[in-house]
């Protein structure tokens, strides 16, 4: 399930609540089901990934993001696919549970989510194949999670609940670029038109060093714009770690430079989150 990725979606969420939390008090149990559904979310999309992956062929045995279910003879891929499908009724009753506590707009957040993390890899749509993985990302983790966990709690939307998930979208579109890195290999042999794909390795090198640095650029417009405080500043604390990665990308130094880039997210967002708490 790649815990180690988790925090990509439950930060965004926190951050939704932060904001939501400047005009009304928390309602925890809204809270806790948006936060399950959202990772239920991104169990769904990891599972149905590594699945659809091994049995196409694209992911094979001694590949570091082979689950090790499925390489189990008793169990294999059947059980990997009926674990899935547990979590996406666990996603459907969530997206169900929400909608009727709620609102029609959380609802269909949580629907649009629960699509999108099914037929990220999953045919016939496969997101993933036809080079629309990182917008999938960007759209479902960085800007949708937040959203889900703000309108549980308000029905008013507003300029901040819009912009300031974006540097935490940027940087969760950041992780799946260095997974497309890692398997541009794998991915021009199966016919997977990735950007890294379509453009060639030296560009989406430089593409994922742009999605690393861009928000550092974009806190301070969001700083200026009076949408995030001047405490926010404190994210920049992460530059070094920042750098080594771009390091790292030209190196070719691919090999865990998701969790890597996962552990970037983690410390900008927790980081950038408690700004937005203090404010």
């Amino acid at each position: 399930m790649r815990p180690f990725s988790f925090t990509a979606s439950i930060i965004p969420m926190l951050l939704g609540l932060a904001i939501a939390a400047e005009q009304t008090a928390i309602n925890l149990v809204g809270a806790a089901l948006a936060v399950a559904a959202g990772l239920t979310l991104h169990i769904i999309a990891n599972i149905f990934n590594s699945y659809y992956d091994w049995k196409y062929g694209h992911d094979r045995p001694g590949d570091q993001q082979v689950v090790p279910l499925l390489l189990d003879p008793r169990l294999g891929e059947s059980a990997l696919y009926w674990y899935g499908v547990c979590f996406f009724i666990l996603g459907i009753i969530l997206t169900i549970v929400l909608g009727i506590m709620y609102n029609s707009t959380v609802f269909l957040i949580t629907l649009v989510g629960l699509f999108n993390a099914y037929f990220y890899t999953a045919p016939p749509i496969a997101y993933k194949k036809r080079g629309l993985a990182l917008p999938s990302v960007f759209i479902s983790m960085g800007i949708l999670m937040p959203l889900n966990t703000y309108f549980v709690q308000v029905s008013n939307l507003t300029l901040k609940i819009l912009l300031c998930p974006i540097p935490l979208a940027v940087l969760v579109t950041a992780i799946l670029q260095s997974n497309e890195l890692r398997d541009y290999g794998a991915d021009l042999r199966h016919g997977i038109r990735s950007l890294t794909v379509v453009y060639g390795i030296k560009v989406g090198i430089k593409f994922y060093q742009f999605l690393i640095l861009s928000p550092y650029i974009l806190t301070p417009l969001l700083i200026s714009a009076g949408l995030v405080p001047w405490f926010g500043g404190i994210v920049f604390i992460t530059i070094p770690y920042a750098l080594k990665l771009i390091r790292k990308a030209d190196l070719h130094e691919f090999i865990s430079l998701d969790a890597a880039t996962a552990k970037l997210h983690a410390a900008f967002g927790i980081l950038y989150t408690i700004a937005l708490i203090m404010q």
